[in-house]
């Protein structure tokens, strides 16, 4: 395996595309990775052009006929395509380092893969803490990887964490940007319309993501995922609504001290940090105006507007496959409102409805591998096509 050596997971969607950037950012630096694989799902003239630009020994892609196209372009290349594509790519390249910006369930099995070769990942995509936190914590645990977090508030807290020992702290806060509709009367919420819902205030994202900050569903994912990367109870994890994003997160040690991180809303920063980890380099990022006036405000995030975040909560605290049925319901539910079949209130109702029918069918069962959960992820996207909203 080796050192200088990376596969990157979603390589033409945001994440992806700025983590290339950061790579080019490397190059001739001590920390150059030469990438190896390459992962996209349908952007396959994209996919191509950084074929040419990084030549790489393999690549994802996730229909078979672009496969095909890739091959027939590039006849040295080995091609995977089809679901389990990102984890074959993964065992073929064998990394040092793994990249997972792939967005969704998918994004699991990869992680597992690449942490199970010893790998260090990358990880963008939290959906593989919040539907198998406990898997991902088992291949750690057995194999000695390591998880190195992207999200910019992961990252932050990370970065507050040099100052002290995991026994001083006494919580970490995430903060929340309260996405488009911060101060939108909640009687309105059911008539905004898909493209509202995909403008958010600070940050360009991929579509999903964006829907997610604007229910607060995505931060109350990053709730879940800091439970499991740091290893500290829901009860000492909180959320404020920060709407400029300056402050990424803070870390309150036992002491009183709180530390933050801030920086510019630009995700280049907390890739390249994890990247690098545990250096820093030098970059020309843009920086905060620190020499002008500038204020930060922080409030509470209020239920009552984001009831979709405390449902979600509400199934991580139940544990076992609620969090991954939430996700898949999410996910469709989330396709179902950009296709104007349901409001965009339909989402948390059928949070709230999807968790109920999950309490009925599967509480207290037992998860013991990725193939019991994918089969809540199955039936929770199957109900929550079929709910009336």
């Amino acid at each position: 395996m080796s050192q200088q050596e990376v596969v990157l997971l979603g390589s033409t969607g945001s994440i992806g595309t700025q983590t290339l950037d950061v790579l080019n950012r490397l190059h001739g630096s001590a920390h150059e990775r030469h990438v190896v694989g390459l992962s996209a799902g349908r952007n396959v003239d994209r996919l191509a052009e950084q074929i040419e630009r990084w030549r790489p020994r393999a690549v994802a892609i996730a229909r078979q006929e672009d496969a095909g196209c890739l091959s027939e372009r590039f006849p040295d290349l080995q091609v995977f395509s089809g679901p389990s594509a990102p984890q074959q790519l993964v065992d073929r390249c064998r990394a040092s380092t793994v990249v997972n910006a792939l967005v969704g369930a998918v994004g699991l099995p990869p992680t597992l893969a690449a942490l199970k070769q010893g790998a260090t990942v990358a990880l963008a995509n939290k959906e593989s803490l919040v539907i198998g936190g406990h898997l991902v914590q088992q291949a750690l645990a057995e194999h000695g990887g390591q998880l190195l977090p992207i999200d910019s508030e992961h990252n932050a807290v990370l970065q507050c964490l040099e100052a002290g020992r995991p026994e001083d702290i006494a919580r970490i806060i995430l903060t929340a940007s309260g996405g488009p509709f911060r101060r939108t009367d909640p009687r309105d919420l059911a008539e905004v319309t898909p493209e509202q819902a995909l403008k958010h205030p600070n940050w360009s994202m991929g579509r999903r993501i964006t829907i997610d900050s604007a229910t607060m569903v995505n931060k109350a994912f990053e709730v879940i995922e800091a439970h499991y990367l740091f290893a500290l109870p829901y009860d000492r994890i909180d959320v404020v609504i920060h709407s400029s994003s300056t402050v990424h997160s803070f870390v309150e040690y036992g002491d009183g001290s709180i530390l933050a991180e801030m920086a510019t809303s630009d995700m280049r920063i907390p890739i390249q940090y994890a990247l690098t980890y545990p250096h820093r380099m030098a970059t020309d990022l843009p920086r905060l105006p620190m020499g002008s006036a500038f204020s930060l405000d922080f409030e509470p995030l209020r239920p009552s507007r984001y009831p979709a975040f405390d449902v979600v909560l509400e199934a991580a605290m139940k544990g076992g496959s609620a969090p991954a049925a939430m996700n898949a319901a999410d996910e469709t539910l989330i396709e179902r409102f950009l296709q104007r079949e349901i409001p965009f209130t339909g989402i948390a109702a059928g949070l709230r409805i999807l968790l109920d029918q999950w309490e009925h069918r599967f509480a207290g069962e037992a998860i013991s591998d990725l193939a019991a959960l994918l089969g809540t992820d199955r039936w929770a996207r199957e109900t929550s096509r079929k709910l009336q909203l």
